[in-house]
């Protein structure tokens, strides 16, 4: 079977994504399970890193695929915090949000509204499960520090499965268009700075894994800011991880693609450029 867990270390989002989607395509069948990402700085961009963003996102675009900063605004509304701060992402964005019928929504939504327990009175409840992590964080910092109590629960109260992003009344009966994001771990670091840790249970690399991670990072630095400390690594767990070939594209793009972010890299590490992504 060979190994069991597939780990690729890297500073910025875009370098660990590299090096987990070449040694993908090197593989037979172009996957492999257990393909774990350790991204040291996710809020961190290179010049190289850029470049790597432009040319997976002309791929998408070239193929009619949702461009990468979509892909990332399903699990982050990135936009709405730059314009309004904590208050457009818990309100204006649930609000705004448009409601797709035909699929089983975003990750984002999944975070900011729950079903809960209705009090005596009350036909339905919902709570604000990012808002709630944020909040306990908060309290324990002027507390006793507790490290490993901050996940992201999603789950309805009918649904007994510790899937956090799963909702039993939606998703149970779908064996296509199921969402991948399993569960989010977030743990306080006693440097104060905090750990995020995703969980998917299978992971699209060209079509969704760049911009995944870079939505991740966009919600770990979220949670940072609100929290007054500083955003520490990102772990990305793919329990199954593939370079989907069913997507449009062809193998020869693909490993054009990979050729072409590698060059960048080179050319990057002559010049020695680094620079901080746009907080």
């Amino acid at each position: 079977m060979g190994e069991l867990i597939h780990t690729f270390e890297a500073d910025t989002c875009p370098q660990a994504w590299l090096d987990a989607v070449e040694y993908l395509n090197e593989q037979k069948d172009r996957s492999a399970y257990n393909v774990v990402l350790g991204i040291a700085t996710p809020e961190a961009m290179t010049a190289a890193d850029f470049a790597v963003f432009d040319r997976v996102d002309a791929l998408l675009r070239k193929h009619d695929r949702e461009p990468l900063t979509t892909v990332a605004g399903t699990i982050f509304p990135a936009s709405f915090y730059l314009q309004e701060g904590a208050t457009g992402v818990y309100e204006t964005y649930p609000e705004l949000h448009p409601k797709v019928k035909s699929l089983w929504g975003n990750y984002a939504m999944r975070m900011l509204r729950k079903s809960k327990m209705p009090k005596p009175g009350e036909k339905e409840a919902q709570m604000n499960p990012l808002k709630v992590l944020v909040e306990k964080m908060k309290t324990q910092l002027e507390h006793a520090r507790m490290r490993g109590v901050y996940e992201i629960s999603a789950v309805e109260i009918d649904d007994l499965l510790e899937m956090p992003i799963y909702d039993a009344a939606l998703d149970c009966k779908r064996t296509r268009c199921h969402p991948c994001l399993s569960h989010l771990s977030f743990k306080l670091l006693a440097d104060d700075r905090v750990m995020l840790t995703a969980l998917y249970r299978y992971h699209y690399y060209i079509e969704k894994a760049l911009g995944n991670l870079i939505g991740l990072s966009q919600l770990l630095c979220f949670v940072a800011k609100e929290t007054e400390l500083r955003p520490g690594p990102l772990v990305c767990h793919s329990t199954l991880a593939r370079i989907d070939k069913d997507a449009g594209w062809s193998a020869h793009e693909v490993e054009a693609v990979i050729a072409q972010c590698r060059q960048a890299e080179t050319a990057s590490e002559l010049v020695g450029g680094r620079c901080q992504a746009p907080s």
